[in-house]
């Protein structure tokens, strides 16, 4: 008989187009995901996969089985959580998804706070460029995910709904020669040497996007990895940068880095909830959605 296990497997080997690195992801041996794919095969009397040497592709009836495969995976999902709503709403798990800036230094505090009130409830995070997040939604494996607009959203399966805004800062060292003037030109912008995070991150991506529609070119660009690289590569004298407000609060608090406004250029960004929308909410993710929007309003 064909098993959700099965499922799970085949959905893993289409989405890697790989049965090695589906197995690693999987926590099983190569032959073990070969014999699973076998049975389901068999089971279902079709051909899922045509093996050309080391490559593989779905076949045109794999492609059927895939579809419904995510929708039975869905369909339990529906299950778990209507029976998850028969009982207290305290309990249960949430599977929560954020980009790098709002893992990092906006839902800490959130999930402290939901923890408080309900105490029982799992959460379960998961850390990511946004690209990931939104991939994961639709993989049925995030029953939420919080993102920063930069990375498209193309997909008419996913909901966005907005938060906030987030206001997008310039911030140079504390020694730097304008720290104390409050703003910069465009064209003191321009000449300057510049730290961004990854190029593939929101962050960058919305940052890049608005500096250029207000005409600004970057003189020279030094990517790192990540919103925190960046800051102590700006306090260390490499260069200054375009940060989220929220993501350089404590330094701004502590005096390391100073905030300055470009004239005439308002940098901003929204932050959205995420959703598959074909995934019904439980009662426990529509509380988190109410809890998380109280709390955004109270942010400065």
């Amino acid at each position: 008989m064909m098993t959700l296990s099965q499922l799970r497997t085949f959905q893993t080997v289409a989405r890697l187009n790989s049965f090695s690195r589906a197995a690693e992801e999987l926590h099983l041996t190569q032959p073990a995901v070969s014999a699973q794919i076998v049975a389901l095969e068999n089971t279902l009397k079709i051909r899922l996969f045509e093996r050309m040497g080391r490559k593989i592709a779905l076949t045109e009836p794999g492609r059927v089985a895939l579809s419904c495969a995510v929708d039975i995976h869905l369909r339990v999902s529906q299950m778990q959580r209507e029976l998850e709503d028969l009982g207290e709403l305290n309990t249960g798990s949430l599977h929560i998804g954020a980009s790098l800036v709002v893992g990092v230094y906006l839902l800490p505090e959130i999930l402290a706070r939901f923890k408080e009130k309900y105490p029982r409830v799992e959460l379960v995070v998961r850390v990511d460029p946004a690209r990931h997040i939104l991939d994961m939604i639709l993989r049925n494996e995030l029953d939420l995910g919080i993102i920063g607009e930069g990375a498209p959203v193309t997909d008419e399966r996913i909901v966005l709904k907005p938060i906030l805004r987030d206001e997008l800062v310039f911030i140079v060292p504390a020694n730097h020669p304008l720290a104390e003037a409050g703003s910069i030109s465009r064209s003191e912008l321009a000449k300057m040497p510049f730290v961004l995070p990854a190029k593939d991150t929101a962050s960058s991506e919305s940052i890049l996007e608005q500096i250029s529609a207000e005409g600004i070119t970057l003189h020279s660009v030094l990517e790192l990895g990540n919103v925190g690289a960046v800051k102590r590569a700006v306090e260390a004298g490499l260069g200054v940068s375009i940060v989220s407000r929220y993501a350089v609060l404590r330094e701004l608090q502590d005096g390391r880095l100073k905030c300055l406004r470009v004239s005439g250029v308002k940098l901003e960004r929204q932050l959205s909830l995420c959703w598959h929308h074909g995934k019904p909410f439980s009662r426990l993710t529509t509380a988190f959605i109410h809890f998380i929007q109280e709390h955004m309003n109270g942010l400065p």
